[in-house]
């Protein structure tokens, strides 16, 4: 499952990737509008960067998990708002955005991290 959770962070990441690449076309005057539209694509690249960082440190940084499952909530509410304005049809995007975020948010639950304390260093 740590397997299938990376890769899915990595296809998000992809995702982000393609988001901003495609920006010129879809605002060829790189407007406002353009601005908007890359940052959603980072918004998504630094979401699928907090789960490979919850995959990799959640046992010892508590906050990485935290803000990791928080992103992914908002990430879900977010395609699930660009579902109900998009026709889906023409805008296979987001229901891939949206399988990805259920996906990453339903690992970070199910996997939760175990709690380990650091060792003390003593002095000599």
């Amino acid at each position: 499952m740590r397997t299938l959770d990376i890769l899915t962070a990595w296809i998000l990441i992809a995702l982000g990737a393609v988001h901003i690449a495609l920006t010129h076309k879809v605002n060829p005057n790189m407007g406002i509008n353009a601005i908007w539209f890359a940052s959603g694509g980072l918004l998504i690249i630094a979401i699928g960067t907090l789960n490979l960082l919850r995959v990799a440190y959640s046992r010892i940084a508590r906050g990485v998990y935290v803000v990791s499952v928080i992103a992914n909530i908002v990430l879900v509410l977010l395609m699930l708002s660009f579902a109900a304005l998009l026709p889906i049809r023409s805008n296979p995007q987001v229901s891939l955005g949206l399988i990805l975020a259920v996906l990453l948010t339903a690992f970070s639950v199910l996997r939760r991290p175990d709690h380990v304390q650091a060792r003390q260093v003593q002095s000599p």
